[in-house]
């Protein structure tokens, strides 16, 4: 029974990426073609008929805006491909080794844990683009007093700054270089990179761009704000690592603790699935495992700097 769930999970895991490279080549193709049917009819289909794929079309662009793209670099097809397969491939060994309970249990633990690698993903890369918008601010401020345009200061500083914070803003200049407003291209950056800091950055600069004034001296005092923000944001976190470790310590042990005594020695916990008493039992323990992690969730949560 080992090794057919062993067997069935690399084959799953060898088709999902065979998937995957088949998907990557396959849509270089159709690029082409998506192009020319944005610049106008290409067929004789009816507005009805163009609506799904102008839907499809919409939740791409959008995808390709967020932070999900930016961070996970993948595309909406492969983001959902990879949460399929977390969900589908431990839930065949647990339906193999536990029948349909176990297959439940194991998929939504393989989809949990998909989607908590992606959020540790996308916020550390948040916090290194944090770290090194101080830096770039300052080095555009200066730039600017040595006399550069506001493009030209950026594309100068972008190169020295480290990624994501880099490499985000040479996007943000090659799209401007491609006929789209420098407005535009550093609102969908702020999507990308969804920091309050780098908003109040860029909020300032398209207000600067309306009004005037010295943005090198307004851009010194952004950065000055910024990183008192940010000091006192990392002391916060230090005084509740504590208390938030333990919320998530206490709110997940007793589900990992649980589900690994029931696939070890499933009658151990057959009382507590098959009778009333057992199932009011565990219901009671669910209702206060969840107050229990939101009351410490709301204690130890940092304010909004």
């Amino acid at each position: 029974m080992t090794d057919l769930a062993l067997w069935l999970a690399t084959t799953w895991s060898l088709g999902i990426l065979l998937m995957i490279v088949g998907y990557r080549s396959v849509r270089t193709h159709h690029i082409t073609h998506k192009r020319l049917y944005a610049m106008g009819p290409v067929s004789i289909k009816s507005a009805g008929e163009r609506a799904p794929r102008d839907l499809l079309g919409t939740f791409r662009q959008t995808w390709s805006q967020g932070q999900n793209a930016a961070a996970l670099n993948l595309r909406m097809g492969e983001y959902i491909v990879v949460l399929i397969a977390a969900l589908i491939i431990p839930g065949i060994v647990g339906f193999i080794a536990r029948g349909p309970l176990g297959a439940v249990i194991l998929g939504l633990a393989g989809a949990g844990g998909v989607l908590l690698y992606f959020r540790i993903m996308k916020q550390r890369y948040l916090h290194l683009a944090e770290q090194s918008l101080p830096d770039f601010l300052r080095g555009i401020a200066g730039a600017l007093r040595a006399g550069t345009s506001l493009t030209q200061a950026m594309a100068l500083v972008a190169r020295e700054t480290p990624d994501p914070l880099g490499s985000e803003i040479i996007r943000v200049l090659r799209r401007e270089s491609i006929g789209f407003s420098l407005e535009q291209t550093l609102t969908e950056l702020t999507m990308r990179i969804p920091s309050k800091d780098l908003g109040l950055a860029v909020m300032v600069i398209n207000i600067q761009r309306e009004i005037g004034g010295s943005l090198a001296d307004i851009l010194e005092n952004i950065v000055d704000t910024i990183m008192a923000r940010q000091r006192l944001s990392q002391e916060v976190r230090a005084l509740t690592a504590q208390g938030r470790m333990s919320g998530w310590v206490l709110t997940a042990l007793p589900l990992v603790l649980g589900s690994a005594i029931w696939f070890l020695n499933p009658q151990y916990i057959d009382p507590l699935i098959h009778t009333t008493l057992g199932l009011i039992m565990l219901g009671s323990a669910a209702v206060s495992v969840a107050l229990g992690g939101f009351v410490i969730n709301r204690l130890v949560r940092s304010p909004e700097l």
